[in-house]
């Protein structure tokens, strides 16, 4: 997936008590619920692994 700001990879973060995503290029942080209808399949799948996400 692709940041709208810059066009770089987003990359997935977990902290104690969230999981983001984060662009590689400009490290803009995005929350899963902000960009949840723009998911393609390849970071829907590496999302599924986590047991439960929090929407914060």
């Amino acid at each position: 997936m692709k940041c709208d700001k810059c066009g770089e990879k987003l990359e997935i973060i977990r902290r104690c008590s969230q999981v983001r995503l984060q662009c590689s290029g400009c490290h803009k942080e995005y929350r899963i619920h902000e960009i949840a209808s723009k998911l393609d399949k390849e970071t829907e799948n590496l999302l599924g692994q986590y047991t439960s996400i929090i929407y914060d």
